[in-house]
């Protein structure tokens, strides 16, 4: 067809909602020559054709009057129309419901926000370091600039830029530098370009920070620039990414500033942060087509804009870890931040008037310090709903502990259906939390090196956020309805554990995700391992009223070590620390996997031998490297018609298709110079249409044994 004919025409995307002021793309696919845009009272920013998509892409900005406006789109006898519904901020965190949810998404549900907040509740927090570099150019700019930093929510954001392709230029000559962040960024001030380390390329070529979506050959309107072959390169995406992700930095560096001697000029800087950030939070509360979307590994593209999650079936279900500004894994760790800078200037707050009327000059729509106090508040209290609402999955048990820590800055005492949830539906399931998550021999079931950890910390960091909101409000939260989540006993082996996987006094038994070791590094260049951090120490010392870590047993040989709950067996020289070390994995993790059945590792004379890779060195490489059995050190087979295991997460698949396995200790032999382990192991494999794990008949089992021979000679 050619294109002086009108036919087809459609317009493929508009948000169904939109915040005053805020901007989009309108995309008109046509065959035909352009259509006549109806589009006032819209502003046109900038238009442009692309060729790869047969449409005409137009770049609008909504008025600032809410209204439910009209976009048309006309050729000859074709035409097409979309509305969208522009309202202010502060209708959009009026109470409706749609869809059959109520909105905006910020608890408790339904109801107009009331402060209840008396008194600072989250000083008790470690003081953060500040780095007064770093928080420099922060200072010195004027609020304008602070308040445009932050990137608007309706434009996209991805993780990464290209994982397979690299760079249009050089190719994948750009991993070399980093497998996932290899582009040179300058964020302060913003200017949306990334430079390539390696060949020194700059993208792309138009000026988004101008409003520029189109010139150039190497154009990212913000949904990513196609090459010939079509393979897509997300700059923009990625790099909003980074200057959301760097907006909270300044924000922890002001909080611990004034936590330390406050400064009103310094309050006033931070609270224009926070009423900023908490527009974009109220904004995606309401309308959640904008939040931040499952975290893609690899560089994929919108069909034609962000979803409308809010318009589907299950609109609730729809939000499972889409996140707010930030990924979905960020969300527990920013509430607590946020929460933690709003408890600091919360007295000052409530007093202060300047702060009001600079938030005005800004657009805010602010009359007195308590609106200011109750945008922030809500900010908070959207995010905690959408932990509520599994939009913040995030490793366990971070939810938990942002939850618990919002609703102490909050200052709640009406939240008991949110710690029900926390107990009872809560991804950690807090009730059966500390005998669940953690096998009998202590450990969790997850990466070590680094997700096991979170889970040790995590445990203790939870009790602590569980006591202080109980001895804040008493009636409200009593042990008999939400109890403690530790138990003494079990409590000792939990933060004995990790110190027992140590290899060499250098680096933990890796298992799945953890980090590597470098084959060329000695380990005496790394400082001696501490498995746990000394806050984490010190909260088990007063909860279980003792040293779990006494003094006599840091000064003995680890011997052996069977942790046969995770599936991990370790074969060590009886020095301390120990000279070789050798150990074997025989279990399986529900997250963070890899192919690790009956991997053996070797680390002696300070150095690594034998070693895991650990985590992915690019999600492009998972199939053939990392997630591949053929290297690691361990044995495997294909089980015939293996099936996928699907999953409700955005792992790559080469860690979901049913690699389980789990393996018992058949015997372990020490003598002086010898020691022994015998393991056997079963494949397992998931039906898809049963929904459940079956034993398709794989067996293995492995003899592994660590010789001392002459002088300090060493097999394996």
């Amino acid at each position: 067809m050619s294109r002086s004919e009108c036919a087809a025409l459609r317009i493929r995307w508009a948000p169904r909602l939109l915040m005053t002021g805020r901007s989009f793309r309108l995309p008109v696919q046509t065959a035909g020559p352009e259509p006549v845009l109806q589009f006032a009272p819209f502003t046109l920013v900038d238009r442009r054709f692309s060729p790869r998509d047969d449409a005409f892409m137009y770049y609008l900005r909504a008025p600032q009057t809410s209204g439910d406006y009209t976009l048309s789109a006309e050729c000859g006898e074709q035409s097409d129309a979309r509305v969208v519904q522009v309202r202010t901020l502060d209708e959009l965190r009026q109470c409706q419901r749609y869809n059959g949810a109520e909105w905006p998404r910020r608890w408790p549900l339904g109801r107009n926000w009331d402060s209840t907040k008396t008194a600072q509740t989250l000083q008790d927090t470690p003081l953060r370091p500040v780095n007064i570099e770093t928080l420099r150019w922060w200072l010195e700019q004027d609020d304008t600039t602070l308040w445009h930093q932050l990137p608007e929510a309706e434009a996209p954001r991805a993780h990464y830029v290209n994982v397979h392709q690299g760079c249009p230029a050089c190719g994948t000559a750009i991993f070399a530098h980093h497998g996932y962040y290899p582009w040179v960024r300058s964020l302060l001030p913003a200017d949306f370009r990334s430079e390539c380390p390696n060949c020194h390329a700059v993208f792309p070529s138009n000026d988004l920070h101008s409003g520029d979506f189109s010139s150039g050959d190497y154009g990212d309107d913000g949904f990513g620039y196609f090459d010939r072959d079509g393979h897509l390169f997300l700059f923009a995406a990625s790099y909003r990414r980074d200057l959301v992700n760097l907006y909270n930095s300044p924000i922890d560096h002001l909080t611990s500033l004034l936590r330390t001697e406050f400064d009103p000029l310094l309050a006033r800087r931070l609270g224009i942060m926070l009423l900023r950030y908490a527009s974009e939070i109220l904004n995606l509360a309401a309308i959640p087509q904008f939040r931040h979307g499952p975290s893609q590994e690899v560089e994929t593209a919108w069909d034609w804009g962000q979803p409308d999650w809010s318009s589907d079936p299950e609109p609730i279900a729809s939000l499972f870890r889409k996140g707010m500004l930030r990924y979905a894994i960020d969300v527990p760790s920013i509430g607590a931040s946020l929460a933690l800078a709003y408890d600091t200037i919360w007295p000052w707050l409530k007093e202060d008037r300047e702060l009001v009327a600079r938030a005005q000059a800004l657009g805010l729509a602010l009359a007195q310090p308590a609106d200011a106090i109750r945008l922030i508040e809500e900010m908070l209290a959207s995010l905690l709903q959408c932990l509520l609402d599994g939009g913040g999955l995030s490793n366990m048990p971070r939810v938990s502990e942002g939850a618990l820590t919002l609703i102490r800055g909050l200052d709640r005492a009406d939240a008991q259906d949110a710690l029900e949830w926390l107990y009872d539906r809560g991804p950690e399931k807090l009730r059966g939390f500390g005998t669940n998550d953690f096998f009998p021999c202590g450990t969790p079931p997850e990466a070590t090196g680094g997700y096991n950890d979170t889970h040790t910390r995590g445990l203790f960091a939870l009790e602590y956020q569980l006591r202080q909101l109980r001895q804040r409000h008493p009636q409200a939260y009593p042990e008999s309805l939400f109890p403690s989540l530790l138990d003494p006993s079990r409590g000792q082996r939990i933060i004995q554990a990790p110190a027992e996987i140590a290899l060499l006094g250098r680096i933990p038994f890796h298992f799945g995700d953890g980090g590597s070791s470098g084959v060329q590094t000695p380990l005496h260049d790394r400082a001696p391992l501490d498995p746990l951090p000394a806050a984490t120490k010190a909260l088990a010392a007063e909860y279980l009223d003792a040293d779990p870590l006494a003094e006599s047993a840091r000064q003995k040989p680890l011997g052996n070590t069977v942790l046969d709950g995770v599936g991990i067996a370790i074969l060590r020289t009886d020095e301390r620390p120990e000279r070789a070390a050798a150990g074997i994995v025989y279990g399986d993790a529900p997250y963070h996997r890899h192919q690790d059945l009956l991997d053996v590792q070797l680390y002696a004379y300070d150095r690594p031998f034998i070693s895991d890779l650990g985590y992915p060195q690019s999600w492009a490489s998972v199939h053939c490297w990392e997630g591949h059995w053929a290297t690691h050190n361990s044995v495997w087979s294909v089980a015939p018609d293996l099936h996928p295991l699907e999953l409700p997460f955005d792992t790559p698949q080469p860690f979901l298709k049913a690699i389980a396995g789990r393996g018992r200790l058949v015997r372990m032999l020490s003598s002086a110079g010898l020691q022994v382990a015998e393991i056997e192991a079963e494949r397992w494999a998931w039906h898809p249409a049963e929904q459940r794990w079956y034993k398709p008949g794989i067996h293995f089992r492995r003899l592994i044994a660590l010789v001392e021979t002459d002088g300090q000679g060493l097999a394996l």
